[in-house]
């Protein structure tokens, strides 16, 4: 394979493993595909629009496609770009924060949510669990799910996005059950992660912004806004650091069942399950400026 979207040639010949990383064109998923190509490992990477990975390095170890996890097409099309390669790993990455009080959410903003983050997440694990049957040796196959420290807690608005994330825990530990030692399901659970996010939540929040005005969340959603950002700056880890946690993983030969990556996902669910819940509940709204 080329750098080229599904252009082929035979020399020279690329490795002899390859894994699919969904979300690429920024944050974590873009961070993930040099270490893994350093790695020996071959790259699929995705991303909704194909001119988001152009400028990574082309080599006979990287083939890029376009994947909109809403739309099976795209979908199925990648699996059948897949289908001369010897995938043996999927990195779930793709997703988004849909942020807002559940009060003024709409319906509409809550499938979509789902339907990326949840749906497309699984609709692309069952799309490549028969080829990763099919290619990989002993112990080699796995699949790599990552959730978020936000999918054993909650924090206030971000309602969406905590649902879906608790929903993809319940998701990669069920297929573990069902598929037992035949690949290995590793729930990765990163904390806050240095990205775009002002920028990248403005793409999703649509008239948000006009909807609190007036209401008893206007002030609140500002400080909670402001009270993130400072956090992901002062504890948030930079997508290469987190990139080498999950590369660790799917390099590892015994992989673990969980990756927690971050102080603070470490503390939180600590502080969580030893806090009374009223005490917990207290903290979170001190910390995000709940009045």
């Amino acid at each position: 394979m080329t750098g080229k979207a599904g252009a082929r040639r035979s020399e020279p010949q690329g490795p002899d493993r390859w894994v699919l990383i969904t979300g690429c064109g920024s944050g974590i998923g873009r961070a993930l595909v040099q270490p893994c190509r350093d790695a020996g490992w071959g790259v699929v990477a995705t991303a909704r629009q194909l001119a988001d990975l152009e400028t990574l390095p082309n080599g006979n170890d990287l083939y890029r496609k376009a994947l909109d996890l809403t739309r099976p097409a795209t979908l199925a099309d990648t699996v059948a770009g897949c289908s001369d390669l010897r995938l043996v790993a999927v990195i779930n990455n793709a997703g988004y924060g849909q942020v807002g009080p559940l009060e003024l959410l709409r319906p509409e903003e809550l499938r979509a949510q789902f339907e990326t983050n949840v749906v497309g997440l699984q609709s692309v694990t069952n799309a490549f669990l028969p080829l990763i049957r099919k290619n990989a040796r002993k112990g080699e196959g796995r699949i790599l799910q990552v959730a978020s420290m936000l999918g054993r807690l909650s924090i206030p608005l971000a309602g969406p996005y905590n649902a879906s994330k608790h929903a993809v825990v319940a998701l990669a530990e069920t297929l573990r059950l069902e598929v037992g030692r035949e690949v290995h399901i590793v729930l990765v659970e990163p904390g806050a992660v240095k990205t775009r996010f002002r920028e990248n939540l403005s793409r999703h929040w649509g008239d948000l912004p006009e909807r609190v005005k007036g209401t008893r969340y206007e002030r609140t959603l500002k400080g909670y806004m402001e009270r993130r950002e400072e956090l992901g700056e002062a504890h948030g880890l930079d997508p290469e650091a987190c990139a080498a946690r999950i590369v660790q993983a799917l390099n590892a030969r015994r992989p673990p069942r969980r990756v927690v990556i971050g102080r603070d996902a470490f503390w939180a669910g600590k502080l969580k399950a030893l806090l009374p819940a009223w005490a917990w509940e207290w903290m979170l709204r001190r910390t995000y400026r709940i009045r």
